[in-house]
Order: C-alpha cells, then sequence, then structure tokens
C-alpha cells in the first residue's frame, strides 16, 4: 500500500494512494503518518505489533492489519509539513535500508514538485498569483530549493527536472552516475573540510567537461550525476573514462600526495529507459555493478543488472517470509576424538527447509543472509536452538555434549552478543562449556575492538572461542594471542591435500604444535577417509570431524545415532562429495 497522506486538524485525507480498501480508519489519532510529522524526519516501524506505539492501534489489530510502515514528511518550501508520502505493507518487513529511505525521501521531494506546480496552475486559473514566501523572495527561494549549497551545482530534485524535459523532448542522451571511491576514508584521515574541498573540485571539473546540452547535479553525498545529450553507447565508455581520469588528477589542497578516483554508472535513453525515475535508477544500477568490479571503473547498464537487483531483493523478501514462518532448520554434523572415536560433540550447520525449492543448503542462501538485515536475528535463533538441543541430548546421558555454534560477523555489532548468550545458557540450563561458538578471522578483521571485548566476555563466562577455517585468510599469528581463542579448526583443503602433498603436510605439523604450546585444541575439517583419520590420529590431533564419521544430519537421525553407541566407529571411506560444506 502508499498513500500521499495529508495531514487535518481531525482527520487525514489521502490525495493520492493505491492498495488501501474502502475501511481505512482516517482519524488522525490512530494514525501513523502523524508521528512521522512529530518526529520530523523518515520514521520506519518493521513491525507494528512490536511496537508499543501501533501494537493496539485499530489500523494494527483491525481489518486493515498493518505490520510494516515506512514514512516521510512532505515539506512546503518554508519548511511546514503538510502530509506524509508513506508505503505500508500487511507482513512485517525489517530489511529497509539506508538507500531506500534515500529513495522514499527523494520520491516525497518529487511529490512536493508535483503539489507545488499544480497550487501555482490553479491559482493562475482563478486569477491569482502564488503567494511569495514574506521574508524571502520566491525567486530566491526558487533559487534555494534547487542547488546544492556546498557545490553551487543543481541539486536531484533540479536533475530530475532536468532529465524529464530532456526526455520528453524526444532527444536520446547518456545519464553518468559517478561516485567518489573511498571518501569516507578522505573525510576520517583529512578531515570535512577536506572533503568539501574534493567535492566541490569535482563538480567544478565536470562543468568545465561539460557542453551544450549537458546537465550536472550533485545528488548525494558524494555521487554526482551527468546528462549528455547526443551521448551513444559506442562513445559512453570512453567519455567516462576521459572523465574519470581527469578527477584522479585532482588532489585535496594541501596533500598534493594523495589522489582521488571515482567509479561511474551509465545508462542510454532511449536505449535503456523513457522516464526519468527509471533512467536514474539504470545509471545507479550501473554504478554499483561499477563499484562491485574495482575502484575507477566504468559499467554500461543491461537488463541483467536490474534482474539481479530484483532477485536480490525477491531474496531478501523470501529470506524474511522464512524467518517469519519458522522454515530454517539445523542439521548436525558429529565431532569425535581420534584417538579413539569417542564422541564429544557435533556443529550445528544451518539449512533452509523452502516452500518450494525443497532443502537448501547454505551455498543457496548464506551470502544473501550474512549481508541482510535478518542475520542477528537468524544467529541467535541458532544459538538458542543449538543451545537447547545440546541440553536435551546431555540430559538423555550424553554428559559431556558440547554444541559448535557458526556466529555472524553482524552479531557483534548488534545487540549484546555475551548477554544472549548468557541468557540461552540460562534457560536450557546448559553449562557454559558446552558451548562453542566458531569464528572467522574475517569477523575479527572487520570490527577488531568489538569483537576482541564480546569474544573476551565470552570466554570468561566459560564458553568456548574456535577459530574456524584457520590458514586460508590474511590474519597475522599474533592474532591467536590477543583473541581469546580456545580451538583452532584445521580448514578441510589442508587435510584434503596432506597425504600427497608434504607443504600441507608441513603446515597441519606447524598447526598441531602450535596448538599445543599455546594450550589450544585443534579439531581438523573434512576427514573423508581412513587413512586421513590415522594420518591426523598418528600426530596426536585432538579431534576431527568430516564425513567419515557422519554427514550433517537432522536431530533425529543424530539422536537416533547417538543412543546406538558412544563411540561413532568410521563406516568405511566416504567418496567426496562435490556440494561441500559451506556453513
Amino acid at each position: 500500500m502508499a498513500a500521499v497522506n495529508m495531514i487535518g486538524a481531525d482527520s487525514v485525507f489521502f490525495a493520492a494512494s493505491a492498495g488501501f480498501g474502502d475501511d481505512v480508519d482516517k482519524r488522525r489519532e490512530v494514525s501513523f503518518c502523524a508521528h512521522t510529522i512529530l518526529q520530523g524526519a523518515t520514521m520506519v516501524v518493521p513491525d507494528a505489533t512490536h511496537d508499543d506505539r501501533f501494537h493496539d492501534n485499530p489500523l494494527v489489530s483491525g481489518p486493515t492489519n498493518i505490520r510494516f510502515y515506512a514514512g516521510v514528511p512532505l515539506l512546503s518550501a518554508e519548511g511546514h509539513a503538510i502530509g506524509v508520502l508513506c508505503i505500508l505493507d500487511t507482513v512485517p518487513y525489517d530489511g529497509f535500508s539506508a538507500e531506500d529511505r534515500v529513495r522514499l525521501s527523494d520520491l516525497a521531494h518529487m511529490v512536493m514538485d508535483r503539489l507545488e506546480i499544480r497550487r501555482i496552475a490553479m491559482a493562475a486559473s482563478a486569477g491569482r498569483t502564488a503567494a511569495p514566501n514574506r521574508v524571502v523572495g520566491p525567486e530566491h527561494l526558487a533559487h534555494l530549493a534547487q542547488i546544492d549549497a556546498l557545490t553551487g551545482l543543481p541539486n536531484r530534485r533540479q536533475f530530475y527536472r532536468a532529465v524529464e524535459a530532456a526526455l520528453l523532448s524526444g532527444r536520446a542522451c547518456g545519464l553518468l552516475m559517478v561516485d567518489v571511491d573511498g571518501f569516507k576514508d578522505i573525510n576520517n584521515i583529512l578531515g570535512p573540510a577536506a572533503g568539501d574541498d574534493v567535492l566541490r573540485a569535482i563538480g567544478q571539473l565536470l562543468v568545465a567537461e561539460a557542453s551544450g546540452g549537458t546537465a550536472v547535479a550533485r545528488v548525494g553525498g558524494d555521487e554526482f550525476a551527468m546528462l549528455v545529450c547526443g551521448l551513444t553507447a559506442e562513445a559512453a565508455k570512453p567519455f567516462a573514462r576521459q572523465l574519470l581520469a581527469k578527477i584522479s588528477e585532482l588532489a585535496p589542497i594541501g596533500h598534493e600526495d594523495m589522489r582521488i578516483s571515482a567509479s561511474c554508472g551509465i545508462a542510454l535513453s532511449p536505449r535503456d529507459a523513457q522516464e526519468a525515475v527509471e533512467l536514474i535508477g539504470d545509471a545507479d544500477l550501473a554504478l554499483h555493478a561499477a563499484k562491485a568490479e574495482a575502484s575507477a571503473n566504468v559499467a554500461l547498464y543491461s537488463p541483467a543488472l536490474r534482474t539481479d537487483a530484483m532477485d536480490r531483493r525477491l531474496s531478501s523478501i523470501d529470506l524474511h517470509r522464512a524467518v517469519v514462518n519458522g522454515e530454517f532448520l539445523l542439521f548436525y554434523q558429529p565431532q569425535v576424538r581420534l584417538s579413539d572415536g569417542a564422541l564429544i560433540g557435533a556443529e550445528a550447520l544451518i539449512r533452509w527447509m523452502h516452500p518450494s525449492r525443497g532443502l537448501l543448503s547454505p551455498a543457496a542462501f548464506l551470502t544473501a543472509l550474512e549481508g541482510s538485515a535478518l542475520a542477528p536475528q537468524v544467529g541467535r535463533w541458532v544459538i538458542e536452538e543449538g543451545c537447547a538441543q545440546a541440553a536435551r541430548w546431555r540430559r538423555q546421558g550424553a554428559a559431556d555434549f558440547r554444541m559448535a555454534v557458526n556466529l555472524f560477523a553482524s552479531q557483534f555489532r548488534t545487540g549484546d552478543l555475551p548477554r544472549e548468550v548468557e541468557e540461552s545458557l540460562a534457560r536450557h540450563g546448559l553449562p557454559p562449556e558446552a558451548l562453542e561458538l566458531e569464528i572467522t578471522e574475517n569477523i575479527v578483521l572487520s570490527d577488531h575492538s568489538n569483537a576482541i571485548d564480546a569474544l573476551a566476555r565470552l570466554r570468561q563466562m566459560g564458553v568456548r572461542i574456535a577459530f574456524d577455517d584457520f590458514g586460508t585468510g590474511y590474519a597475522s599469528l599474533s592474532l591467536l594471542t590477543r583473541c581469546p581463542v580456545s580451538c583452532i579448526k584445521l580448514d578441510r583443503s589442508f587435510v584434503q591435500a596432506m597425504l600427497h602433498a608434504p607443504r600441507e603436510a608441513a603446515v597441519i605439523a606447524a598447526i598441531l604444535e602450535m596448538g599445543r604450546a599455546l594450550d589450544m585444541d585443534v579439531i581438523a575439517e573434512g576427514i573423508e577417509t581412513e587413512a586421513e583419520r590415522a594420518y591426523l590420529a598418528e600426530r596426536h590431533c585432538p579431534e576431527g570431524q568430516g564425513y567419515l564419521f557422519g554427514r550433517p544430519m537432522p536431530a533425529e537421525e543424530f539422536e537416533a545415532r547417538l543412543g546406538q553407541a558412544a563411540v561413532f566407529v568410521p563406516p568405511g571411506a566416504v567418496e567426496r562429495d562435490a556440494d561441500r560444506r559451506v556453513c
């Protein structure tokens, strides 16, 4: 649902709407939009049933059944809020990003442009002159509303109008989006004044390169746009590369040794789009593709970029439904003591029982999940489910059973991970040493101080910390001395090569010796043959897991095998599976 919602003294009315029924409660006191105006900024409610302000609101509990809301105030030229542009849904959604907020705000500016045009037209038809602002002259006010104060260039609103006018004229044109690479680093290292100098310099350069029929604007923090009439597909990339080369010659004032780079996305009309919003969106998609490839890169829009964006959006919606409907489940892979095959624990591995695609391995969804706002919520569920299952099996007789759980990087950035773990352990009566949290070096390297502090608190509680995929990334060995790790997990790539590759064998020997010296457990992943197990056992590798002892399996199957014996006797060599474990 969507609406341009005008706020009256006692009620609201829709200047435009889509998706609503006829029985919407329009009293002001129940309106979400009234809260948006009072807040004075974009308001997002991921799930109204969990919001103290709205959980008992008639729009939520009644037939309208609002769960998700996002709204942005509609401001007049004088700064007065006259209404709200809002989107709503009957299902919750917590993936509304910062970029989505910017888009909604841009759309609100366009709404106000149209409203102002209509107001002036109606005043003219009635033989009146639209009332000017009493403090600032109308000409100056109009000018201020159309420019970016820092660079003096047209802003996004004015650029949209220029694009709209060019497309209405039927002229072929190219739209370039230019974004400064690493601009936050410039601000953080050199200060905001240097950052402002860079933006002004780029704006001046783009204006100098513009010719007749070219519009230049600053459309975001470090993002510029150019509309070039007559630009062809053949000339677009060379033209953009020439611009980026000249930008690379710029330097912040007083820091001439520092060079600037930028990336560019290009969309063409009428080839790619004939509407202003669509053409700008196409160029934005191309810009994102350019930045994903490399710095100072140029990308031309293709329909595949929009398809990929739609796939990501649908995947996000799909993942959200999975969380709401409880479609995720855990499989468990045995972990054994190599000296005697005794079962010591399991690693909990996430799977997705998709309603139409069936059981999905992490390879099909983990990357999307890790990059979404849902990751912390799913991570909390994995900890909770893992603790519950470990406690159940310990009560059934596996007294020293240990559960290993993988963490998402975002769990260190949101909430209080140690407190969440402590509460989960307490709920299920599970001792801290029965839980092992697996991290990768990227988690520590990307958010070093927060991650180290959280891990230290967890170790003080008695929770074990395992370093997963050790030896395959970029972390220094000193990280082992600073990070409170209790276990090193040997990556499967070393295990599978050690019998025929002396270098990999030497790496394994070194890690085993290092583990003993640092008083850390070592567990070898990916053991698939009896020869691999025997080789590691002879070298006193304490623990292992892999298809030799069992593939990841549902809790019921694991429980059945757990009840058969306390020792997992290797069933024989198991052929390697091309669809390797990802999580």
